[in-house]
This record gives C-alpha cells, sequence and structure tokens, in this order.
C-alpha cells in the first residue's frame, strides 16, 4: 500500500515537472523576440473586423499576413527584432501604412491604425511616432545601441560591464563571481539567453559568455562586434 501511494506521489510530481517544462520553453523562445499588436478603427473610432493587416520585415524581407478579429484586434507575436512596415486595407476604405516602426528585442509595441473611407488603391502614410511610454506590458528592460557600445570606453571588451548602463543593473567592485544584481534579486538568480537559448552556469547563475566563472575565465567568449 505505502509503494502504491509512493508510486501515484512520483507520478504526480513527473507531471508537474513536465507541465512546467512545457509552459516555460515558450517563455524563453519569447525572451529574444518582440510583439506587435493594435486594432484597426474608422475615423469615428469604431472597430473594425476582418481587416488585412500585415507587417513586413523592411531588413529581411519577410511578411505576416493577419486578420483583425471581432473586435478589431490584431496580434503578432515572435517578431524578430528589426525594422517593420506595417499596412492595414480593407474594400472600401483607404490603405493605411506606417512604414518605419522599430522593435526592439523583449519589446512590445501597440500600433493602432484608422481607415479612412475610400479607394483601397489610396494610400495613406502615417508618420507619427510610435509612443515611447510601455502600455502592453509591465516588465522592466531596455536595449543597448550600437552607438554605445563602440563609442563608449570598454574594459576588455566584454558587453557584460555594459549592463550597468541599465536601470537596476549592479555589478560589485572586484569583480568575479556572485557580484552582479538586477533590481534587487540575488546574482544567482540572473538568467543570460542567447539567441533563445539558456547561456547560464547553473550552480552559480553566471552567464557562459564572457563571465567570470567559480574556477577561473569564462567557458567562452563573444566578441563585442557579433552582437546585435
Amino acid at each position: 500500500m505505502e509503494s502504491s501511494a509512493f508510486s501515484v506521489r512520483a507520478r504526480f510530481a513527473w507531471c508537474v515537472c513536465i507541465s512546467l517544462l512545457a509552459f516555460s520553453v515558450p517563455a524563453f523562445s519569447q525572451a529574444n523576440m518582440g510583439r506587435v499588436l493594435g486594432s484597426i478603427m474608422d475615423p469615428s473610432g469604431a472597430l473594425i473586423p476582418g481587416a488585412s493587416v500585415t507587417i513586413t520585415d523592411v531588413e529581411r524581407g519577410t511578411s505576416r499576413s493577419l486578420i483583425t478579429d471581432e473586435a478589431g484586434a490584431y496580434n503578432a507575436p515572435s517578431l524578430p527584432p528589426g525594422t517593420y512596415r506595417i499596412r492595414a486595407e480593407l474594400s472600401g476604405f483607404k490603405t493605411t501604412e506606417r512604414p518605419t516602426v522599430v522593435l526592439e528585442v523583449g519589446k512590445e509595441l501597440k500600433i493602432d491604425l484608422t481607415l479612412e473611407p475610400g479607394a483601397i488603391s489610396e494610400k495613406v502614410t502615417v508618420t507619427d511616432e510610435v509612443p515611447m511610454v510601455e502600455s502592453a506590458n509591465a516588465v522592466l528592460g531596455g536595449t543597448l545601441q550600437p552607438g554605445t557600445i563602440a563609442d563608449l570606453p570598454l574594459n576588455g571588451r566584454n558587453f557584460m560591464n555594459l549592463l550597468q548602463l541599465r536601470p537596476g543593473v549592479t555589478i560589485y567592485p572586484g569583480g568575479g563571481a556572485w557580484t552582479q544584481t538586477t533590481n534587487g534579486l540575488r546574482p544567482e538568480h540572473n538568467v543570460y539567453i542567447l539567441d533563445g537559448i539558456t547561456a547560464m552556469e547553473p550552480l552559480g547563475g553566471q552567464s557562459t559568455i564572457n563571465s567570470v566563472s567559480l574556477a577561473g575565465d569564462a567557458a567562452s567568449i563573444l566578441a563585442i562586434d557579433t552582437i546585435q
């Protein structure tokens, strides 16, 4: 009887572990991506279902086509960082396009577009700047621009030292393992992801890339020029 109960508990624990893994993998895979979402409406503010929305990666030449739902909303997750062109169209309305939308890693942009009555062959180009206020989520984050990386003096050309430029990140004097904290977390609770794949030494929570390990130098080196 006791053995049977242990077996049931073991199966339950195994199922919980599998479930946690299933939910965590998509979360990690989103970390190096971005998302564009928004609503399509007419000049009166009424939401328009069934409108076609095309999101084009200007640099890569790829596109994603969407149809707004019954609430007039569209959602494009898992987009690589880059510059995008967003176009909305529907028969009986002019085509509306926002040509330059910069999506940074881990960001979510809410882009609402208004369709004006007219021929679909007519085009309205929106040049307003994307609002700087983050309205899609409450995640703290930020991106370092190439000019910052190239122009600032960087000890050892190690990208880890650039993390101090983000609010909330502190690297204690002296360097070494367990000297970096993010928004008050313990250093071993940091997570490092490279192209969506965890790059973290599991014992100390240190990055396996360009970070001082527990015994000597980093496990591998990534040149600053290879990072976007």
